[in-house]
């Protein structure tokens, strides 16, 4: 009976992570579609360039925080209480924040440049244009590329700070 529990949150937490993921870009393209009914859709021009020019800093803003979380979670493994603020973990916060303004802002150009050679419809537009703008998100949830150590498949930061964690709830008094 434990085991089907388990199952049953771990099934409910996957969904509520992934709907967490989902509104951001929903919210974005929600707004969008609000605008393009309301009337701004005489001039998809501007709402473009409105649309682009928002989205490195939406998209610096959740790549931050949902690779951060998912560095967290990595760190400590099942007990997330028991992460410690470092600097360490304020750079890495920073890096993703630069990463997915920087990732967009490249992923927007080459979205630009290549969508007016294929094609001109505004609706072809904003229907690919939130995966263009979290793409650094996604990149990085999809494609980690980090050094694996050999025996346990963790990355050797994982490794680390797991014992370091470990020591230090060992010292504490309980």
């Amino acid at each position: 009976m434990e085991f089907l529990r388990a199952i049953g949150r771990f099934i409910l937490m996957q969904l509520a992570i992934l709907g967490f993921l989902l509104a951001a870009p929903a919210i974005f393209v929600g707004v969008s579609i609000f605008v393009i009914a309301g009337g701004a859709g005489r001039n998809p021009g501007m709402l473009a360039f409105f649309y682009l020019a928002a989205g490195p800093f939406v998209s610096a803003v959740w790549t931050m925080i949902v690779l951060q979380v998912r560095r967290v979670r990595r760190v400590t493994g099942s007990d997330v209480r028991s992460y410690k603020c470092s600097v360490r973990g304020h750079l890495a916060a920073w890096g993703y924040l630069l990463y997915g303004f920087f990732g967009t802002l490249i992923a927007e150009v080459a979205f630009v440049l290549l969508f007016h050679a294929v094609s001109k419809s505004p609706l072809v537009f904003f229907a690919v244009a939130p995966f263009v703008v979290f793409a650094p998100m996604i990149a990085g949830l999809v494609w980690p590329a980090r050094k694996r150590s050999y025996t346990s498949g963790k990355s050797a930061e994982t490794v680390a700070m797991q014992s370091k964690l470990r020591a230090a709830s060992s010292a504490s008094p309980a």
